[in-house]
């Protein structure tokens, strides 16, 4: 028979337990309430991550004023930027890091050669500046600043992009060295004439971006390393033709301008 006593102590056990039940729920209710913070915290940081890292398609990138939808810069037969550029001449992609001694040795053995072809006309050449090299210059991405600086050259004073290029590499720095600083990059600029206003906004970066998207659009166009050398669109290999060894690659160009190749 239950008493007034024992009704009681159920009482007190039910209100306890109900108050046990709701700490629970209110427990429950905030370890879900911080996991779904938590979460979206983690969601925001991997999309921030990832879009970051992301590379823009060139065509979103703000781009020299001469340079094509595949990232090169053509220089004319008078040596200047844009300007008398042959449309019915044989097309000569060169992809190149400035950090690249590979790419400094073709220049010395071959850009005679492809000076004298150029200002003849018989060929159009397109040069693609490109940072595949960053990782060799100590964390100073001498590759991407280098590439940067030429194209800033490009858009603000074409008539010295390729004696900028060319004093580039006759100061080339090591691999695995921290590469040019930015103050001896624009005295390289104004030692081969290029103007004063101009040369002080290289480190600026305006091209930066320029030079990860071209550098990109190599990548998707087959470009695996540097020089790569492609004559009318297709990626020509040393196999067959061995453009280190000198006036071989002018013979051949010659040859394809002719028929003869």
């Amino acid at each position: 028979m239950s008493t007034p006593k024992n009704e009681r102590a159920a009482a007190a056990r039910a209100q306890a337990q109900a108050q046990v039940r709701a700490k629970e729920r209110r427990t429950t209710a905030v370890i879900v309430g911080a996991s779904v913070a938590v979460l979206a915290i983690f969601g925001a940081v991997i999309f921030f991550i990832i879009n970051a890292n992301k590379v823009p398609p060139l065509s979103e990138a703000s781009a020299p004023a001469a340079a094509d939808a595949n990232g090169g810069i053509p220089v004319g037969s008078t040596g200047v930027v844009g300007v008398d550029v042959p449309t019915d001449a044989v097309r000569l992609d060169i992809y190149e890091d400035f950090m690249c001694p590979v790419c400094n040795q073709f220049e010395q053995l071959n850009s005679a050669d492809l000076d004298s072809l150029r200002e003849a006309g018989t060929i159009a050449v397109y040069y693609h500046p490109i940072s595949i090299l960053d990782r060799a210059s100590n964390g100073t991405k001498y590759s991407t600043r280098a590439a940067n600086a030429a194209a800033t050259i490009a858009d603000r004073a074409p008539e010295y992009y390729h004696a900028f290029s060319e004093a580039l590499y006759a100061s080339q720095p090591q691999e695995n060295s921290t590469g040019l600083d930015d103050a001896t990059i624009e005295q390289i600029a104004l030692g081969v004439g290029v103007p004063a206003d101009v040369a002080s906004t290289l480190a600026d970066g305006a091209f930066t971006k320029w030079v990860i998207a071209a550098t990109d659009q190599g990548s998707q166009d087959g470009v695996q390393g540097t020089p790569t050398i492609m004559v009318d669109g297709t990626i020509l290999q040393q196999s067959e033709v061995a453009y280190f060894e000198s006036g071989a690659l002018k013979t051949y160009l010659v040859g394809v301008a002719d028929g003869t190749a």
